[in-house]
Parts: C-alpha cells; sequence; structure tokens
C-alpha cells in the first residue's frame, strides 16, 4: 500500500471516528515526512479546509498519539521536525473545556462514511502547495450522518448510529453488482436509523426514488437535517413507518396515492424475535399492496437462532430467499464503510 492510500485509509477511519485502536496511523519514519504532515493537519485537523470534524476529545486523542509515534521516530532533531500546524493544533485542543463522560455519550454529532472505491489514489500534494482536502483525496464518495454511539443509553432506541450490518450492505451495494440493484428503482428502507444506507443510495446509486423510514419521529428529523448536509435532491424523502400500522411521509396529506416501490432494503432488522412476525406482515404488505419485487436484507449474526427464525416464517408466508455470495473484505482490506468482521454478516434476498 502507498504512503498516499494510508493516509486515505487513516482519513476515511478518523471521519468516520473509529475507536482509536483500530486506526491505521502510519510507521513513524512515513510521519515525519514534512509532506504527509501537511497532509494529516489539512484533511484531519484543519477547520478551514475540513468539515464535519470529529469532536474535540476524539481529535485531541488521534493527534496525541500521532505526535507521539513521530516523535519516537525522530533520529535527527535538525532535520526531522514535527509541523508546527500539528503541535500549535493540540496545544489548542487539550486547552478547550471538554464535556463530560455522559454529555460526550448523548451528544449528537456528525460523522463522515467514506464509500470503498478501487480508483488509484492521487499523489500528495506539495508541502508549499495549497491544495485542499478535495484535491488531496479524489473527491471520494462520502455519506454524513447526525449520530451519538452512546444515546441508546438514554433513549430506548437503536436508531441513533450506523451499525455493522448497514455498514456490510453499504459495501455491497457499493459494488457493481449491488448498485445495478438499485439504480432506476424506487427505493424503500426498513428501520434506516441514521438514514445511512438511504442517503448512500440517494446520492451515488441513481435510483429513481428513496424513502428512508422509521418509527421514531427524532430519527426522521436526523435524517431530514442530514439530507440537506449530503446535499440530496428531491429524489430523496423520509417518513414514519411503524410496523402494522400506515406509512406516514412528511408533507404527504391524508387523501394522498399509495405510493409504489421497486426494492426495499434494510439492516439489522431482526435482532428480536418478537419483531418477526410484524416484519414478515409488513413484507406481505409491500409485496401486495406496494408493488415490491425483492427485499435484500443484512444481518449481523449474533444469534444464528434468531435469523433462522426469520428465515423460517419466511416460507411459512411463501416468501422465497437467497443468500447473497458476498462476504465483507477482512478488516485490513477495507477501504470504506469500515466494520468489524468478527461477528459474520449474511445478505439475504426475499421475494415472491
Amino acid at each position: 500500500m502507498s504512503t498516499n492510500q494510508f493516509i486515505n485509509r487513516l482519513v476515511a477511519q478518523y471521519l468516520q471516528q473509529l475507536e482509536t485502536p483500530s486506526l491505521s496511523i502510519p510507521d513513524g519514519p512515513t510521519l515525519t515526512n514534512p509532506t504527509v504532515q501537511r497532509a494529516v493537519y489539512t484533511r484531519m485537523f484543519d477547520e478551514s479546509a475540513t468539515w464535519p470534524l470529529p469532536p474535540v476529545h476524539y481529535r485531541a486523542r488521534v493527534l496525541k498519539m500521532i505526535l507521539a509515534r513521530i516523535e519516537e521516530s525522530i533520529v535527527d532533531p535538525e532535520e526531522d521536525e514535527i509541523s508546527d500546524d500539528l503541535t500549535e493544533t493540540y496545544s489548542t485542543l487539550i486547552c478547550t473545556p471538554k464535556p463530560s463522560s455522559i454529555q460526550q455519550a448523548q451528544q449528537l454529532t456528525y460523522v463522515t462514511y467514506t464509500a470503498p472505491s478501487p480508483s488509484p489514489s492521487p499523489p500528495l500534494p506539495h508541502p508549499d502547495s495549497d491544495s485542499t482536502s478535495d484535491s488531496n483525496n479524489n473527491n471520494p464518495r462520502t455519506i454524513i450522518t447526525s449520530e451519538s454511539r452512546g444515546l441508546i443509553l438514554a433513549s430506548g432506541t437503536t436508531g441513533f448510529r450506523t451499525w455493522e450490518a448497514a455498514l456490510h450492505l453499504g459495501t455491497y451495494l457499493s459494488t457493481p453488482a449491488g448498485a445495478a440493484l438499485v439504480s432506476g428503482k424506487r427505493v424503500l428502507e426498513l428501520g434506516a436509523g441514521t438514514g445511512f444506507l438511504s442517503m448512500f443510495c440517494a446520492k451515488y446509486l441513481r435510483p429513481e426514488s428513496v424513502l428512508a423510514t422509521d418509527m421514531e419521529p427524532a430519527l426522521i428529523d436526523g435524517m431530514v437535517d442530514s439530507a440537506g448536509r449530503n446535499e440530496l435532491g428531491e429524489n430523496f424523502g423520509a417518513g414514519i413507518w411503524e410496523w402494522g400500522t400506515e406509512l406516514r411521509r412528511l408533507g404527504g396529506g391524508e387523501d394522498e396515492e399509495k405510493p409504489v416501490f421497486d426494492l426495499v432494503v434494510g439492516a439489522d432488522l431482526i435482532y428480536d424475535t418478537d419483531l418477526i412476525p410484524l416484519l414478515i406482515n409488513t413484507l406481505d404488505d409491500l409485496f401486495t399492496n406496494y408493488k415490491v419485487q425483492e427485499f435484500i436484507i443484512a444481518a449481523t449474526l449474533r444469534n444464528e437462532k434468531t435469523f433462522n427464525a426469520f428465515l423460517v416464517a419466511c416460507q411459512s408466508a411463501h416468501f422465497k430467499t437467497e443468500r447473497l455470495p458476498f462476504d465483507s473484505p477482512a478488516e485490513s482490506d477495507q477501504s470504506g464503510f469500515f466494520h468489524s468482521t468478527r461477528i459474520p454478516i449474511s445478505t439475504y434476498r426475499v421475494y415472491r
């Protein structure tokens, strides 16, 4: 992997706010290069060049790790220097008041997800160049969400964060085979949560339309805000859909004609067997009354009995199921939508 690929990978992981032990920080000799330090500062810490940036406490933690790695590798203090921009930024970050641990856990923050890309990485800028982050990372496909990895503790919903199965399914949809399922289609997402999948489809996979749904009004508000941040067009919408009830679309009138969809997607929807009958009934409604052709579901197999119960319920409802031949890349090979592969994730197609 080239130096630039290492930097691109680190930036994508950092903006996704991975746990710091999982960050792919380059080795010290690489980081002592002034060009590399310039790229790290511009793309990870310069508030005038990059938005959104992670919370202050996360930035400080990551920058401390980077500075320590550089200091360990300095052989000649007169030749190997640490960027003034990096040291001054660290001083500012550690002096900035930080919220309490509880406040940090509950706060919503903007998170940037970068799609996997097989395209070659552009060269790093010259140290004296005025290049911004856009030219450095070749305009990658990114999605901004609003989420909190700790808010579930207070809100009682799992929707305020993007889960592993959604990242797995996003990785599949970023492939040519996955993108072909979405292109030109009217797409509905069930249990959209942060709206990550729906917004990725709407922005990059050329669907006719995308409707993200969830049962929590606060999640819908978050999706609408994020849609604006991602500059999505009229092909994206959000609505409240509590399984077993009628769909409520934002801005839709009571006499509005029932919508039609081609494709339904969902990730990590069946973590509890009590949800399976509701999901099966909802799928039956979609196939019967909304003209849906197929449902693509990704599930983290924390408990295989739960997912097997879903497959059995599909069979009882006379749905056909087919496991899609896709496995997530190993964590060391992932270039975007980073997620753990320690717990297996399966993707299935459900249809009549």
